[in-house]
């Protein structure tokens, strides 16, 4: 497993977004970023400041860059870039498939007698293109879409704010705003999340990080597997309170 080291102290994001591209890992056409909080995925329609794709294009001057999946702009972690169509073409064809596993480190507020360790959500989710709003769809609901995150949890701590929980999570499915719409179901708001979760006090994104990464290399056969601890620490989660 590759471990990269975290980046300069989030917490808890961010006063301006960071410009800089951060590359924690590459080989054969395929580059891990470390995206900070605040940072773009990639451009788009009525998608302003800088984003993964283009700072990727300006450091690697390459034909055929492209970012294989999106974090959320407020959400930090590992993002995986192509640098040539033939390894994106296979690497998305990978992701659409679920042949790459991801995990996600979360902090949520949780009932002070949540017991529960391990769970899958299993929840057809909708989104409602006016709010840009993920819920849970009704049965039989048009535009419902099948989705699935398996939850751990690795540790409970309690702070002014309340009790919180440190989760793992693992999308199975890959639905827009997946991890934080299923925790806010099943009553584990993430901490942070103007949308689905709670406020606390100096925190200005949704505590959601993506962490780990494992897939095949479609051009080596390599299995690779990418580990980037979140960028606060437990002491910093102690001191969260009320907004």
């Amino acid at each position: 497993m590759v471990l990269a080291l975290a980046s300069a102290p989030d917490p808890f994001a961010p006063e301006s977004a960071p410009h800089a591209l951060r590359v924690v890992w590459q080989e054969d056409d395929l580059v891990a970023i470390d995206k900070p909080s605040g940072l773009l995925s990639q451009g788009g329609p009525g998608a302003a400041g800088a984003n993964v794709v283009d700072l990727a294009r300006e450091r690697f001057r390459r034909e055929g860059v492209g970012v294989l999946h999106r974090l959320d702009r407020n959400v930090s972690g590992l993002v995986l870039v192509s640098l040539a169509r033939d390894v994106g073409e296979a690497m998305s064809c990978a992701f659409a498939e679920g042949r790459v596993e991801r995990r996600y480190e979360a902090v949520a507020k949780v009932p002070r007698a949540l017991e529960v360790t391990d769970q899958v959500i299993d929840a057809p989710l909708v989104k409602d293109a006016r709010t840009n709003l993920v819920r849970l769809a009704r049965d039989g609901e048009p535009g419902a879409k099948p989705a699935r995150t398996r939850v751990h949890l690795r540790e409970r701590v309690q702070a002014p704010l309340g009790w919180l929980a440190i989760l793992d999570c693992w999308p199975i499915t890959g639905r827009s705003h997946q991890i934080r719409a299923h925790l806010r179901s099943a009553e584990m708001p993430l901490v942070g999340d103007p949308k689905y979760g709670v406020a606390a006090r100096g925190v200005s994104r949704p505590l959601l990080h993506a962490s780990a990464m494992a897939f095949t290399h479609p051009r080596t056969g390599r299995r690779v597997e990418l580990a980037l601890p979140a960028p606060w620490s437990r002491a910093a989660l102690l001191t969260l309170r009320r907004a």
